[in-house]
């Protein structure tokens, strides 16, 4: 609690300190007109701000600030877009006087320095990572980028914890790259559907294996694409809604053929995916923006496609592209828990199983894999419980999309695999999918 209280100290003082530096270089200018550039779907804006939030943050909102806050942190990283402001002058004198007004009070320990760049439609834009030591002697990194479309917009990673900051400088990256302004004017500097993002990735942000073939025309679409689906559905049991979160996969091919799932095998060869599983397999329709899903017994589903710069989206679910992933090698626990809800039957009886698998790698190639199902019910004056465990250990090795774990006994395992695409930027991925079964990074 201390620490998420700090944190978001330190954003609500950076607000009031931005609003400082502006009023010191106030002057008359002509107002600008604005214009809405083009579709921004999917992205929520605030004030002049299209943005994405990372998955899985946290969003808060303070009198037009938004405040993101990084998960399984107790809020020591964030990032924050500050209310945008009318800047009449040079945006480096005034990006200089926010920065000295914001270490006022306290050290510099590294850093300072003003990086100076510009977009595709050539505006000015300028970044400055900095360390500071607080008034009670803690520690805050940061990051500031700002830019001035029109007026003056800031937008900042922060973080009281070293190794929080650096694992989600890549996602700050990532959401500066996917960054885009309501007054950009759709002219020949705007951003058109090839070139949609404010800023251009640096290189240690790039997909690790990128190579795969995905290809999205007006009557054709080829690859393997993942969307995250969730919806509420009523469970009979505990007569309450529950919140399903599933993965939704797609394979097409350019002749027209769809399969409906994560196959088995190789996870491209869709002739060999219908083979096997003619059930999943279908055909599609591509017009212009207009796609059609055709399932055997099944009536024919229409959604409405908008190509991204990485994939595409169906209605309000995002589709990526799924890459390769060879020689990979992972450093971190990930786990993936169940649980089976078992109350509400006959007799008064409540409980449920639960199980939970951990695989923890290294990367010098060495894994340890632990499961663990446990029972627990209780119904009128009797309960009971019990629990099971196993656990093996070896060697592991990444091939495009297959994770092979060879266990010291002899026993070997093959199991699809990739990173999630969200987390591909990750310095330890989040997310990693083995044999279809999503596994969360584990913090230590």
């Amino acid at each position: 609690m201390k620490t998420r209280v700090l944190t978001i100290a330190l954003i609500i003082m950076i607000q009031l300190l931005h609003l400082t530096a502006l009023m010191t270089l106030t002057a008359c200018a002509q107002a600008n007109k604005l214009a809405t550039s083009k579709n921004h779907a999917g992205k929520e804006q605030v004030g002049n701000v299209y943005f994405v939030p990372p998955a899985n943050w946290e969003k808060l909102n303070n009198n037009g600030q938004v405040i993101l806050v990084a998960p399984n942190t107790s809020a020591s990283t964030v990032i924050t877009i500050l209310p945008s402001e009318r800047v009449y002058g040079s945006l480096e004198t005034w990006f200089r006087n926010f920065l000295s007004n914001n270490q006022k009070g306290r050290k510099l320990l590294s850093g300072g320095e003003i990086n100076k760049g510009s977009s595709d439609e050539g505006y000015s834009v300028l970044s400055s990572e900095l360390v500071l030591s607080e008034k009670d002697g803690s520690e805050s990194y940061r990051l500031y980028v700002a830019a001035q479309p029109d007026n003056v917009e800031l937008v900042a990673l922060i973080s009281t914890n070293k190794s929080d900051y650096e694992k989600h400088k890549a996602t700050f990256e990532q959401f500066v790259y996917n960054l885009d302004f309501a007054n950009i004017k759709n002219n020949s500097n705007a951003r058109s559907d090839n070139n949609p993002t404010v800023f251009e990735p640096s290189p240690n942000i790039k997909s690790r294996n990128n190579n795969t073939a995905t290809n999205i025309s007006n009557n054709s679409i080829n690859g393997l694409f993942v969307g995250t689906i969730s919806r509420q559905q009523f469970n009979p049991s505990t007569k309450f809604y529950d919140y399903i979160v599933r993965q939704q996969y797609y394979l097409f091919a350019p002749n027209g053929k769809v399969y409906f799932g994560l196959p088995n095998g190789d996870i491209r060869n869709i002739n060999q995916a219908c083979q096997g599983d003619p059930d999943n397999c279908g055909e599609y329709l591509l017009s212009g923006s207009q796609l059609q899903l055709f399932r055997q017994g099944q009536q024919a589903q229409s959604f409405n496609l908008t190509k991204t710069n990485n994939g595409f989206k169906l209605g309000n679910n995002r589709f990526y592209p799924i890459n390769t992933f060879d020689g990979l090698k992972l450093d971190g626990s990930y786990s993936f828990r169940s649980f089976a809800n078992l109350s509400g039957g006959a007799g008064g009886v409540s409980g449920g199983v639960s199980g939970e698998r951990t695989i923890s790698f290294n990367s010098n190639g060495q894994f340890v894999a632990n499961n663990f199902v446990g029972f627990a019910a209780s119904g009128g004056v009797a309960g009971a419980a019990s629990s099971t465990t196993a656990s093996g250990q070896g060697r592991y090795q990444i091939t495009g999309n297959t994770i092979t774990l060879a266990y010291s006994n002899g026993k070997q395992e093959q199991f699809v695999f990739f990173v999630y695409p969200e987390n591909e930027q990750d310095a330890k991925p989040g997310l990693i999918v083995i044999g279809g079964v999503s596994y969360l990074l584990r913090e230590n």
